[in-house]
């Protein structure tokens, strides 16, 4: 049987969502390029109402791929941070186009669009 475009090992995309598709990949990947090293506990606090075995599996996975790195510190009791990899890094463009999107196309809170969509129209005059 033939396999579909979207999930022939051929296409990049597919590839890309194999790595970072899964709900709430994205946002720990967003927490990582906007405030940097994180510990566990402050995506738990970030991600309120994801559970921690989610959080724990997301992170493994991104690890196991080599976006992002554990880095361990010798204190008692041990501390562990998740930092970026150079290759995770990358991925900076892709999230801050994802935010673009969204704050065009997606309502705001309160169900308003973004400030951005309404200065467009304010200039077009509509």
């Amino acid at each position: 049987m033939p396999t579909s475009r979207s999930d022939s090992p051929r296409c990049p995309v597919a590839r890309t969502l194999e790595i970072i598709g899964e709900r709430w990949t994205i946002l720990i990947l967003r927490d990582l390029l906007l405030d940097g090293p994180r510990r566990f506990r402050d995506f738990e606090e970030s991600l309120s109402g994801v559970s921690p075995n989610t959080i724990s599996s997301r992170l493994k996975h991104l690890e196991a791929h080599g976006v992002i790195e554990r880095q361990l510190y010798q204190e008692h009791p041990p501390r562990v941070e998740y930092v970026l990899t150079e290759k995770g890094r990358t991925l900076g463009p892709l999230l801050r186009q994802m935010r673009d999107w969204g704050e065009k196309h997606t309502p705001g809170p309160r169900g308003r669009r973004a400030a951005s969509e309404k200065k467009g129209r304010a200039k077009s005059g509509k």
